[in-house]
């Protein structure tokens, strides 16, 4: 059975605190949410770094690694279908391969 528990915080810190107690009485941090308005970025984290699966590397960079990994891969592959595309093309591909 699931129990859901919910409350409200005037200071963030206290939700902060609320969740480490959480966590040292044995719940799972995966299991805790915390919802909270950011719209004057009051709750940005001490280090600068945003860090939500706790691994000590900021998610942007991770992120930015995968998307630029991905986007070189894709582009590669397309650019080989282009090019043996091009040279498929009778009269045109002898041009093409002779630069």
């Amino acid at each position: 059975m699931t129990t859901t528990i919910s409350r409200l915080y005037d200071r963030y810190s206290d939700a902060e605190q609320a969740v480490t107690r959480l966590e040292s009485a044995g719940v799972p941090h995966s299991d805790i949410s915390i919802v909270a308005n950011n719209s004057d970025n009051w709750y940005g984290s001490r280090s600068g770094k945003v860090d939500r699966d706790r691994d000590g590397v900021d998610d942007r960079a991770e992120g930015a690694g995968t998307g630029a990994g991905i986007g070189a891969g894709v582009g590669g592959a397309a650019g080989l279908l282009a090019g043996l595309g091009l040279l498929a093309i009778p009269g045109l591909g002898p041009v093409v391969a002779a630069g």
